[in-house]
């Protein structure tokens, strides 16, 4: 996908995860909660899509979802995202499960997007990225998560977000980043 494209999606994942950390700052491990609930029902939604399509939800898919995705996955992104911050909410204590959502909401975001847009060099052990992407995430989650949590968290957490998004698994990075970042922040400083 090009830029054009990517750009509703990052603003979206970036504007989600800061309106999760906040209400998060405010009610805890509740919206963990909520999170998964609302993934889990979101998952039998997208499947029912599969079946038969929802009218109204081919404009939103089609902006917001990967063209491949909408035939076999529907809304996948939004879903594994939920479910993994949720998870990271419910399971980590407070500095590494915010880290962990402030880190993939600005530092995926950023790094899809200056990847796109400049990435020329690209990693031995994963073609697809670029190092200009991994350094903006690195960057920009740093910065971002300083405003949530103390910088040594931020700075961990982003170095730890940048380097899992850049391992070829088959594991969504919606996925790994939160719930590898969360689980290394709370080893280190908790």
């Amino acid at each position: 996908m090009g830029l054009k494209r990517e750009l509703p999606r990052q603003v979206f994942h970036f504007f989600n995860g800061t309106v999760i950390a906040l209400a998060y700052t405010q009610w805890g491990a509740k919206v963990g909660w909520v999170l998964i609930l609302m993934s889990l029902i979101g998952w039998i939604l997208s499947w029912r899509h599969t079946q038969k399509p929802f009218p109204w939800a081919e404009p939103v898919l089609s902006f917001l979802d990967r063209p491949h995705d909408i035939e076999n996955f529907p809304a996948k992104g939004a879903v594994l995202y939920g479910l993994a911050v949720g998870l990271s909410l419910c399971i980590y204590p407070y500095y590494a499960a915010l880290g962990a959502i402030v880190v993939l909401a600005s530092g995926d975001s950023l790094s899809t997007l200056v990847g796109k847009a400049w990435g020329k060099r690209r990693w031995p052990w994963n073609r697809r990225l670029s190092i200009e992407g991994s350094l903006a995430f690195f960057v920009g989650g740093t910065l971002y998560a300083a405003l949530f949590i103390p910088f040594p968290y931020a700075l961990v957490g982003a170095l730890a977000g940048a380097l899992v998004e850049t391992v070829p698994w088959p594991l969504d990075d919606n996925v790994s980043i939160p719930l590898i970042t969360g689980a290394l922040l709370a080893l280190l400083f908790c």
